[in-house]
């Protein structure tokens, strides 16, 4: 039973008598572990005033230290928890004295309050979605993005579009909350009903509704879930997609595009991993897509997708795999063992790489600045005495209004180059598949972000 408004004022007293006021947004302890010799995850980001916390459980002897010399572990040991609290935004780099130059290396992003005082948008992830009629469960994701300020909610429903509710899949509806701070992508479940009658692929409709506390993206408000027949006989699988792209479309999210090849697919999977970590699935969408973005990421972090395409038959072969890093939060660079900063300082260059296995091993490339050309810059991945790769930023701006990035390597490792316009977080990545010889890269259209 709703309370008559003139007795809110007395309330909101008593409470304010009672110091019953809303809590505080309370710092986060975010944990890195040593495996072996490489700190997992490598990369994070945070809020000021947050914590990490290295922990080495046996892993060797090993220590963590700031690139800056503003915090260090201790001594080099085999069993070790370490805690550093984090007061102002930047990059910082680490890594471990004894096996820093293994690639034992890693970077805190700090930001400085997500989206500072705006509240943020609320929206699907994509337009479509795909599952297969074995389901049993679709899982749907939203995002809030361009701002975390405050709490947030959002109410979503799944309904009959072509499907018949109760025979195809269970109607439901729900609330998807998030908290002051919060951006992280939050999802639900659809629940598929399998039967054995051969049938066209069918939908349900997915909507988001009554938002509070953040406003409601309009063009992803409303979102179809293919439900894909798998009692159909016979045919082919499809021809696999072809062309595939990643490009950064902001700090937390990037866009795949591809060519769809086949004629009879029902849908695509998409699966994405980062240098150091498998293959997981991550979206699915529906039949003739040729998009998807991919939110929830890490900005700072390399991460490489592949798409397949689905039907009754069977999967796809994968596509070419492609790779990009997020845009980034504009810092002023920070040159570390790991980063170098050229062309005035205003680009920040890194590079991650993966050898192939059944040795498999990953880690940071290794920064050699030149003072004497400080446009360009070296990296190594092994040992200082084997250089990889010659990378420059050029200003290009009075001959076609962009900055330029060449580079060539020596190798034919996997790897992912990043390259960071530290004035306005823009991002160019580069990537090299496992065991390819790597090609020369002279990129004259890279940045349009003169002068």
């Amino acid at each position: 039973m709703r309370q008559p408004r003139h007795f809110l004022p007395f309330f909101l007293a008593l409470a304010l008598a009672l110091g019953l006021a809303a809590p505080a947004a309370r710092a986060a302890d975010v944990p890195i572990n040593v495996v072996g010799s490489s700190f997992s995850p490598r990369t994070v980001t945070i809020q000021v005033g947050d914590t990490v916390t290295w922990t080495n459980d046996h892993q060797g002897t090993h220590n963590v230290t700031a690139d800056d010399g503003s915090f260090i572990s201790g001594s080099p040991s085999t069993s070790w928890t370490f805690s550093h609290t984090f007061t102002s935004a930047g990059v910082f780099g680490f890594h471990c004295q004894v096996h820093g130059f293994m690639g034992m290396t890693g970077t805190v992003t700090v930001e400085g309050g997500g989206g500072g005082d705006l509240p943020g948008i609320l929206g699907f992830t994509q337009t479509s979605y795909s599952v297969s009629e074995a389901g049993p469960k679709a899982t749907i994701t939203v995002n809030r993005i361009d701002g975390d300020d405050g709490p947030a909610s959002i109410q979503w429903a799944a309904t009959a579009g072509t499907a018949t509710a109760g025979s195809d899949f269970t109607p439901a509806s729900g609330t998807l909350s998030w908290a002051d701070g919060d951006h992280a992508n939050k999802s639900f479940q659809v629940t598929i009903l399998n039967n054995t009658v051969s049938e066209p692929n069918e939908t349900v409709t997915l909507t988001l509704s009554i938002p509070a506390g953040a406003s409601l993206d309009l063009s992803r408000h409303i979102a179809t879930l293919t439900i894909t027949d798998d009692d159909s006989g016979g045919g082919s699988a499809p021809a696999a997609p072809t062309n595939l792209k990643a490009e950064p479309q902001s700090t937390t999210e990037i866009q795949l595009t591809w060519t769809d090849a086949s004629t009879n697919e029902t849908g695509f999977r998409i699966e994405r991993r980062t240098l150091s970590e498998p293959y997981q699935e991550v979206g699915t969408v529906g039949a003739n897509a040729t998009s998807f973005l991919a939110g929830g990421l890490t900005s700072g972090t390399f991460y490489v997708f592949r798409v397949r395409a689905q039907n009754a038959a069977g999967n796809s072969p994968y596509s070419n795999e492609a790779g990009a890093a997020p845009n980034a939060t504009p810092l002023p660079c920070l040159a570390s063992a790991t980063a170098l900063c050229v062309n005035n300082n205003r680009f920040q260059i890194e590079v991650d790489w993966r050898t192939p296995p059944p040795n498999e091993t990953s880690g940071q490339g290794q920064a050699v600045p030149i003072a004497s050309a400080p446009d360009s810059g070296l990296f190594y991945f092994f040992s200082a005495n084997n250089l990889e790769m010659l990378i420059k930023v050029l200003n290009a701006c009075g001959l076609n209004s962009r900055y330029w990035v060449f580079f060539a390597a020596t190798t034919n490792v996997e790897f992912g180059v990043t390259v960071t316009d530290t004035q306005n977080g823009k991002v160019k990545s580069y990537f090299n598949p496992l065991n390819r010889p790597a090609p020369p890269v002279q990129d004259t259209d890279a940045f349009a972000t003169c002068p």
